[in-house]
């Protein structure tokens, strides 16, 4: 298995726009308002603030699954009010997620990473709460994360 549930958050947590996707914006391509985010997972203490260039950042590609765009594969989406769903395949597990809320203000998102592991199904839950803080401060680039405790991380945006 080329992911496990613990590697999935430890390296790809550190999020989506202010309208939903249409039919031709694939749900890998929501992207968060431009400006300073705080990001904060229900079942941790590792909260952490990212510089979002609109036109760059890609949710599930950020914060759930990186190269998601390259390796998964889009199931099923849609859209119902300020919800937004989808179900993936990607390699060696199944991804689903819930978003909801004003994406340009705050919002929620909660995710499944279904796992065979040892024979057994594994299902891990993500829970992460974002709200717009506002302008990023100076010296945190675009794309950047900064870390509960000050660590930054580089941008996530260099290819991009």
């Amino acid at each position: 298995m080329k992911r496990s549930a613990t590697l999935f958050l430890m390296t790809i947590l550190p999020l989506c726009a202010a309208t939903f996707a249409t039919a031709a914006e694939p749900a890998q391509r929501l992207q968060r308002a431009t400006g300073l985010w705080k990001v904060t997972p229900a079942t941790s203490p590792f909260s952490w603030e990212i510089c979002v260039d609109q036109q760059r950042d890609r949710l599930i590609d950020d914060d759930l699954w990186s190269d998601f765009e390259q390796e998964c594969t889009m199931a099923s989406q849609s859209r119902e009010g300020d919800s937004y769903t989808f179900q993936s395949s990607c390699p060696g597990a199944r991804l689903a997620g819930t978003f909801k809320g004003d994406l340009a203000k705050a919002y929620t998102l909660i995710a499944d990473t279904t796992v065979e592991l040892n024979g057994k199904t594994e299902v891990q839950r993500t829970e992460l709460a974002g709200v717009f803080l506002g302008a990023c401060p100076a010296g945190l680039a675009p794309g950047a994360k900064k870390m509960r405790g000050g660590m930054v991380m580089k941008s996530l945006y260099i290819n991009r």
